[in-house]
């Protein structure tokens, strides 16, 4: 999920949307930050989890889930409404 094609596909649309040189300077800078906070992340996730523990990893897989339940019905009605209006017309 870091860098799926979803990622990439996001990246490459926010690329194509920036007109100028200040948004195109913005956006690669913000890619960058979010690239040194998830190396941040990523580094520090054994502390992360002995700090949290059995029960808080369990309930941050459970909400973690959750998520990526509510992107993917998301992603399912996104793609169910055009065929819907197709068929209603």
């Amino acid at each position: 999920m870091i860098c799926g094609p979803g990622a990439i596909t996001n990246s490459i649309i926010l690329m194509e949307e920036a007109n100028t040189i200040q948004h195109k300077i913005v956006f690669i800078v913000s890619v960058v930050l979010i690239m040194f906070a998830t190396y941040l992340i990523l580094i520090s996730a054994s502390r992360i989890s002995k700090k949290l523990g059995d029960t808080g990893n369990k309930v941050l897989m459970r909400l973690m889930g959750l998520i990526v339940m509510v992107i993917a019905v998301e992603f399912f009605f996104s793609g169910l409404r055009p065929i819907v209006a197709e068929m209603l017309q």
